[in-house]
């Protein structure tokens, strides 16, 4: 029995040269439960359920082992998911901010949008309004110098009409002053020879 145990144990530790301790603990127990059915009964009980037992253990330990690591890469996939986490929730408020300040621009936007066609029409307005202006002061204008182009024609006319009124007073003037002439000329003519006057000294001699 002994032998056989050996060689149990010893294709058990062949198979894995580090057995984890929950199978080794878990091995042990059922060694300890072998011996009592040995004991109890004989070695033939145990001696076809001994390598399956073994093959159970290898297989459990081979699982634990790989569960083992599985549980490492879950911790890793844990750690790289807390990573990735954390770089979302970064990049979250990075965005979050990035929007804000996307809509503060957009406000800051808009109120020039809103400033610059008040502006627009505000400018609109009082180009419009100088518009009607020049127009206006183009109809004043044209109005002015219809006028001054009346006036004009009035002064020339008036002209005319002084020059030739001023040209028949002259003409009566000349005509006064000759039909004067010509009569103070005739009441010279008319008149007696006046006698020489004669002093005293002339009468006495």
């Amino acid at each position: 029995m002994e032998l056989d145990e050996e060689i149990v144990y010893g294709t058990h530790d062949d198979s894995h040269i580090v057995m984890s301790e929950k199978v080794q603990s878990l091995a042990g127990s059922i060694y300890q439960e072998f011996e009592k059915m040995i004991t109890k009964y004989d070695e033939e009980v145990v001696k076809d359920l001994m390598p399956l037992v073994v093959n159970v253990l290898e297989s459990l330990d081979l699982a634990f082992t790989e569960n083992q690591e599985h549980e490492v890469e879950l911790e890793l996939l844990r750690e790289d998911n807390e990573q990735l986490v954390t770089q979302y929730e970064r990049e979250k408020q990075l965005r979050k901010a990035a929007d804000q300040k996307l809509f503060q621009i957009e406000d800051a936007l808009e109120d020039d949008k809103k400033e610059l066609n008040s502006k627009i029409e505000s400018l609109e307005s009082i180009v419009r309004m100088l518009e009607l202006k020049s127009k206006n002061a183009s109809d004043h204008v044209y109005r002015l110098e219809e006028k001054e182009a009346e006036l004009k024609k009035e002064y020339s006319i008036l002209h005319e009409r002084y020059t030739e009124l001023l040209k028949t007073h002259m003409e009566y003037i000349e005509r006064t002053k000759l039909m004067m002439g010509s009569s103070t000329s005739d009441r010279m003519d008319s008149r007696p020879p006046r006698l020489p006057s004669m002093g005293i000294g002339h009468m006495n001699s």
